[in-house]
């Protein structure tokens, strides 16, 4: 897919991440990675510009691959990057992706997650002509878990060692939407 792909919402621009981007990357994953880490394993306590350059520079092939989808979310009103949502692991056989999202610690609880999170799925639903997005939460991440009910998921089970980070495994709270679901 091209590189000059954009979506808009009444409060955001999502777009896939330009190397022009990466201090302001950086800055958002600094002030977030205490409350990241404990969700997103590439949020070490380390994290430098290179990591975010790499990042960055990755996320745009697999873009260009159609490998996965990384959007940056930026506000309408100011253009500051506030959080990304993804689109990865697309499975062709069952015509599926998981879909993720972080937002900016500042940003929190201003549904903003929501609000990308449905102009993602309809992305994925209307150009990708998927069916099924998955949400895989942690257990015990409560606002993640608000952020698929929010979008109207469903919550499907809990799957036993569904998430692998920090070197161990642990079970994992599975959401699905399907393009009825955002109707």
């Amino acid at each position: 897919m091209k590189l000059d792909f954009s979506l808009t919402t009444p409060r955001l621009i999502l777009r896939p991440y330009k190397t022009v981007d990466l201090l302001e990357y950086f800055a958002a994953v600094q002030e977030s990675a205490e409350q990241l880490s404990p969700w997103l394993e590439w949020c070490y306590p380390d994290y430098n510009q290179h990591d975010a350059h790499e990042w960055i520079t990755s996320s745009r092939l697999s873009w260009q691959t159609d490998i996965s989808y990384e959007l940056a979310l930026f506000s309408r009103h100011d253009d500051t990057l506030i959080g990304s949502v993804t689109l990865s692991t697309l499975f062709p056989m069952c015509n599926s992706a998981n879909l993720g999202y972080w937002i900016r610690s500042s940003h929190h609880q201003q549904g903003l997650a929501k609000e990308a999170t449905i102009a993602v799925a309809n992305f994925a639903f209307q150009a990708l002509d998927l069916t099924r997005l998955e949400i895989v939460t942690h257990t015990d991440n409560i606002a993640s878990q608000n952020t698929a009910l929010a979008c109207h998921a469903k919550f499907e089970c809990e799957a036993r060692n569904r998430i692998f980070a920090h070197g161990q495994v642990c079970n994992g709270l599975v959401y699905s939407l399907i393009p009825e679901d955002l109707c």
